[in-house]
């Protein structure tokens, strides 16, 4: 009867890494996606000016509040 349970924490330990690899493999390509080498090293100073003209400035004064 013991061999049952053996069997079934096999079956989940598999499953589980299973899915950690699958979770593994996909942060992996993330990764290689964030450091990709083929971007530009210098960002062209009127796309920076762009980037900026559109970053909202914080509220001075007042918290935000979640929710």
């Amino acid at each position: 009867m013991y061999w049952q349970l053996w069997v079934a924490i096999g079956i989940v330990a598999a499953a589980m890494l299973l899915l950690l690899a699958t979770r593994l493999r996909h942060a992996q390509h993330v990764f290689d996606d964030i450091t990709h080498v083929d971007r530009p090293a210098v960002v062209p100073a009127d796309e920076l000016a762009h980037r900026r003209s559109h970053r909202v400035a914080p509220e001075h004064g007042r918290h935000r509040k979640h929710g």
